[in-house]
Formats: C-alpha cells, structure tokens, sequence
C-alpha cells in the first residue's frame, strides 16, 4: 500500500504499523505524530461569479440580500446583454424584465457596488448598474444593491457601449478534506492512501538572533510541548524565565512562529493557527515550512518533533576538534584561544548566538583542559527555585557550561562563595534546608531571608552551624554537592577567578586522581557576566576579623 509519511510517498506492506511508516524519519520518542485519511475533494458553491467581457473577466461578490437572490435567478437573463451607456458615474448592462418594486428614494451608491435599477420606473427594463464612482441617485429600485465588483475593476474603463457580457459562472471552491488524528501509539495500523506527519519543520527569521536562541534553547532536545492552546494558536510555556529585547514583528499569519518579548507571557513560544494583526510585543522566530496539520492538530500536552532551518551553533562542550568539525561543517573556520589542543573542552563561543554565528566566517572558542571543568550534583527536584536561578546565574540554563566567578576566598577559610545577584535572589523563598550538618562539597545559595541574598557558596569544612555561604540554616537553600576534587578547586584560587561547572548525573563520578587546577584564571576568558555585589555572610566576616 502507499502511505505519505512527511510529504514523501512510500510504499508498505498492507496493514503495517505507523513504527514501519517512521524508520529513518525524523521522530523523538513519546512525541505526537498525525495521521490523516485518504483525501476527499469537497466542491461548494459560492457568492462568487465571473463576468466573462471582451476585454477580460470581472469578478463580483455577491452580498446575500434579496437583490443578490434575485441575480442568482436571473444569471441566463442578464447573460448575453450589452453595455447599454456608460458615464463618469455608471455603467449599464441591460435591459431586461423583472418584478423588482419600484421606488424613487435618492440612495448612496459606494465605488464598484453593483445594483438594479428601473429604466424610466418601469420593471419590464431593468439594468444591472455598476458604479464607477461613489455618489447618491434616484434609480427606481431602493438601493437595489446586489454586490460588490472584487477583480477586473480596471476593464470598466475598457468596455464600450454594445459590447456583451459574454458569459456569467459560479465559482466553485474545491478543497481537499482529511479526517486527521494524533497519536503517540506506534503500533497503530495504517492504511491506503493515508497521510503521516511526524515533526514540524521550522525555517528561522535571522532578524531575531535572541528570541531564535531561546527557542533553539527550549527545543534542544529536538522536540516541544505543547502547554496552551486556542482555536488561534498552539503555545509551550516551558521556557519563561528569559529576558528578552524587542526584535522583528509583523503581522501574525497563518503558520508564523513568535515569542512573547516582555509582559505577563514573557518567554511564552506560539505557533499561529490563523492570521491576527501585528503586535509589537511578538517577536518573529521563524515560519512553519512543514507540520502545521501536527501543530493544528496536537492537544495541549502534546509533545511535538522540531526541526529548525537552521540548526543551533552551540560548540561549547565539545571538544577542540569536535567543535572544529560542527563549525566547518556549517561553512565557518575555527579560531582557538586558551588550550588549543584537540582534546581540551570548550568552554565559550563567540558569537555564541546561532543566527550570529552563521554569519562570521571564523568562530572563537575558547578551550580549557577537561580537569578544569567541575561536576555538580544538582537537587533540582527538592530545590526548584533555588535551581532555576542557579542555572541562570551560571548560564547553565542556555548551555551545557557555564560559569562562577569567585566573590570570596583566603587561606583557611571554611568556605568559598561566588558572585550571584542580589535582586533575583531577593525572590528566594527559603527551601531544602540542610539537615544536622552542612557536610564538605555542599552547594548552597542564600536565601531571601538574609541581606547577602543570592550568594553562591560551597562548604570546605563541614559545620553545624553554618551552611556553604556561611548562613545559619533559615537563611542557606541547599542545591547539591561538588562531585570533583575540592583540593584541586582550591589550589591557588583567588578572588575574581572563573570557575566552569557542569551539571552530572545524579549518580556520584568515580574517584579520579589529583589533577592540576580547575580554576581558569580571569586572563583565561575574554569576558564574565556583570554581576550585582552581594554581602559578604555573617561567618566570613567572622573569619576575617579573627
């Protein structure tokens, strides 16, 4: 049998299932797929006729009054009549009989409505009148207005009295008609002649390099859920804590795809269903090339199989050489900076968004050796806004590495802390205190509770009574633990320093053996993220006055 699987036929054996349809397709597990029926051409008449003249067909939209059904009943009689007189106002195709009631009220006529009108108040010589102007008369038939002409208006000018209206045709629409399901099920049976559509396929707008990042970001993981939708669009709500800058807008149509730029929404992704006016809070991320029947069709908490044109230029992570071959690969040259060496790490890329990078012919990356990079075991699960605003202070919520910048360290100190934000973290409710001791290796930020608020900090020593920023208990949100080698974190450190860290599996790394300095140096990286001054916490500044 065949079955179209992406816009391409293919053929199968009868009764397979939709998993035969999808091998070497584009498909995340888990993921909505639709299936549509064999199509059915629907044909339905309209309130449209052609008017076929010598010089070309006019179109004319009917208006549904009485008069428009008084022109259905008369299409034979008024076919074949001349143009009888034409002015600067009207023109005249007639006559012809008719039962119209006749009435001598001045009435408005609008530029290119069509009407009857009774030739010396008689109903036995009846015109259909066209206005070539916008202007008030007395035509014996109350308005008489039957529609409106829609194309052709410029071969009004081109007629000449005696010429005929050759012929008058319906237009009919055609339509093809699919009844159309989701489903996850992959065991379903298909059949001949139906349609499957797996993944959306959507085309970037480079005009907006940020807002394309941050879908690029929610759909890493090469699909989308869908969290809200309306008969107007299909939205995912699973990315909103961003800050965004106005970028490109325009009028939302049919199959555009838009992030909220600011406001309540801000973050929010929609896919348009149907067309809606321009918003200046809407920037343009791209326009669906390919799935919109899945987007149409896909209910809320549905997943969704994404592929963007292009795909997101994001080396950091690699290695040196892996990052040399994703950027040669999309046309660019690679400059290496820090430790060039094949199998260091890359820590940052710049350009470091996709639609800027796809347009420099070289990319920076800036290496590291693998050493220098610190697993962290993160409780993501007891600790929820703790962890979001880590990842977003570190830039772990964009990227697979991201960055600590040492607040506050001296020999013998029982902790080291990091720069974090005062403002956010002033929304920190306090949250997975920790238990009878702060053990060595514990992450912990500062809660609301305190003034230094947003300090980042990790336990050196283990405490009773403070936690890793140097909190009591009320005041420090235990996040995690350091799964590398404090020691080695330690060695030589300073104040300003730059730390990449990484989130790991929950599962603890094997015991490695010492290894040389995992702090890269503020001269290691070109730039750091300006960051809000917190306090200094209440047992650092113990420690310092002893």
């Amino acid at each position: 049998m065949h079955v179209i699987v992406n816009g391409v036929e293919k053929e199968l054996s009868e009764g397979a299932t939709l998993s035969e349809a999808l091998a070497g397709e584009r498909y995340v597990p888990g993921c909505a797929v639709s299936i549509a029926k064999s199509a059915e051409t629907v044909r339905r008449e309209t309130d449209d006729f052609e008017l076929v003249t010598p010089s070309g067909p006019i179109g004319l939209r009917l208006n549904g009054s009485p008069f428009a059904e008084m022109f259905k009943r008369m299409v034979k009689d008024v076919e074949g009549r001349g143009i009888r007189w034409q002015t600067s106002k009207v023109l005249a195709v007639g006559s012809f009989a008719t039962d119209i009631q006749i009435d001598r009220s001045p009435f408005d006529y609008k530029r290119y409505d069509c009407f009857f009108a009774a030739g010396g108040f008689d109903a036995k010589t009846t015109y259909m009148m066209i206005a070539k102007s916008a202007h008030q008369g007395v035509y014996g038939a109350a308005g008489g207005v039957l529609g409106k002409i829609t194309t052709g208006r410029h071969i009004l000018n081109l007629l000449v009295e005696g010429e005929k209206i050759i012929a008058i045709r319906p237009v009919v629409e055609e339509r093809l008609v699919r009844e159309a399901v989701t489903t996850t099920d992959l065991d379903t049976r298909l059949s001949e002649g139906m349609a499957v559509e797996s993944f959306v396929e959507i085309v970037l707008d480079k005009r907006s390099p940020v807002s394309v990042e941050h879908f690029l970001v929610a759909a890493e993981k090469g699909m989308l859920p869908i969290t809200n939708r309306t008969a107007t669009f299909a939205a995912c709500s699973s990315s909103m804590d961003v800050s965004l800058v106005a970028e490109a807008t325009g009028v939302r149509e049919r199959g555009l795809v838009t992030v909220r730029n600011s406001g309540v929404g801000q973050g929010r992704i929609y896919f348009y269903l149907e067309r809606r006016q321009i918003s200046a809070l809407h920037n343009t991320v791209g326009t669906v090339s390919r799935g919109l029947e899945l987007v149409k069709l896909a209910p809320a908490g549905a997943r969704l199989t994404v592929l963007t044109l292009p795909e997101r230029m994001m080396t950091i992570g690699m290695t040196q050489k892996q990052a040399q071959t994703a950027i040669e690969s999309r046309g660019s040259r690679q400059s290496r900076t820090g430790d060039i060496a094949d199998d260091a790490i890359v820590v940052e890329q710049e350009p470091e968004l996709t639609m800027d990078a796809l347009d420099e012919p070289q990319i920076e990356t800036l290496g590291v050796r693998p050493e220098k990079v610190n697993d962290l075991l993160l409780m993501g699960g007891k600790a929820p806004a703790t962890y979001r605003y880590f990842r977003k202070m570190t830039g772990l919520d964009h990227k697979p590495i991201g960055t600590m910048k040492v607040h506050f360290t001296f020999p013998e100190m029982p902790l080291i802390t990091f720069e974090g934000d005062a403002q956010q973290g002033g929304v920190l409710v306090p949250e997975n205190q920790f238990g009878a001791e702060s053990k060595r290796g514990d992450l912990a930020i500062t809660n609301m509770s305190r003034p230094s608020r947003g300090l980042i900090g990790i336990r050196l020593d283990p405490s009773e009574e403070f936690g890793p920023t140097g909190e009591e208990r009320f005041g420090t949100n235990l996040l995690g633990s350091m799964a590398t080698s404090l020691d080695e974190l330690m060695k030589n450190i300073q104040e300003g320093d730059i730390v990449y860290v990484r989130e790991a599996a929950q599962k603890p790394a094997p015991v490695r053996k010492p290894r040389k300095s995992q702090v890269a140096r503020k001269t290691a990286t070109k730039k750091v993220a300006a960051k809000t001054p917190v306090k200094k916490s209440r047992e650092a500044k113990r420690a310092k006055k002893q």
